[in-house]
């Protein structure tokens, strides 16, 4: 099995970067060309013989790129769900430059918006996401990324409460969305009971239950628990990756 690129780091070389990229999806095509090229080329054999060594090739060439976007998508599925800004944004700089449809730029810019939010970039994820055109799969992330922002940038609350979260399919985020609107309109009781239904969620993912932390932390100091806050806060920060600035704060 061909390794993917390695974890983007803040001292990485972009440069190295994308021709780890290049390599490691174009080394095993090339050099699968070559070798089956030589074979036909002094193989005793027919016409058709060599015709059926090239089918051979497409099948492996075939087998390869279904391969290669199955990783990718798993690479893009794990940063979304641990929320690794940094991560995400290699991914979307990465994918966006080549891509065109909105189908497959999607998840890569909702991806970017998440990691602005993750870093603090509240007006920046918001920005991000105007760009997107999300399908079922990824609006309900979408929408509570939103959500998350427009609370964060102090708005009012009706303006969040206008965009919904689809929650048969997604109850962690739609939860997060509503506990993250009741803290912002000072419904405390109400906001603690859904985010503590979000943190015990062992189906969400870590960003999720992180970013109901953060709040659970505010609404635990808004009632004088200083133990609780700290509690949460740690909770949080130990699910945060290290480049999730706001979720550390």
């Amino acid at each position: 099995m061909t390794p993917g690129p390695p974890e983007t780091d803040a001292t990485a070389s972009p440069a190295l970067e994308r021709a780890w990229w290049v390599l490691s999806r174009w080394a095993v095509p090339v050099m699968m060309t070559i070798a089956y090229g030589f074979l036909a080329a002094i193989a005793d054999t027919t016409l058709t013989g060599k015709a059926w060594m090239m089918g051979g090739l497409v099948l492996v060439m075939i087998v390869w790129f279904v391969f290669r976007g199955l990783t990718e998508a798993a690479a893009l599925s794990r940063a979304l769900g641990v929320g690794d800004p940094a991560r995400l944004f290699a991914l979307a700089d990465r994918h966006l430059a080549h891509q065109r449809r909105p189908s497959a730029r999607a998840p890569f810019v909702v991806g970017r918006g998440l990691a602005h939010l993750l870093r603090g970039e509240h007006r920046e994820a918001l920005v991000a996401l105007d760009a997107a055109e999300p399908g079922p799969e990824l609006a309900a992330l979408a929408a509570a990324v939103r959500i998350v922002a427009l609370v964060e940038l102090e708005r009012p609350a009706d303006e969040a409460r206008a965009l919904r979260v689809p929650a048969p399919r997604t109850p962690a985020l739609a939860g997060l969305a509503d506990g993250a609107i009741a803290w912002r309109a000072g419904e405390l009781d109400a906001a603690s009971q859904v985010l503590a239904r979000v943190i015990s969620d062992v189906r969400a993912g870590s960003a999720t239950r992180a970013v109901a932390h953060v709040y659970a932390a505010r609404i635990a100091a808004a009632r004088g628990d200083a133990p609780g806050a700290a509690r949460h806060r740690a909770a949080a920060a130990a699910l945060a990756t290290p480049d999730a600035s706001w979720l550390r704060r």
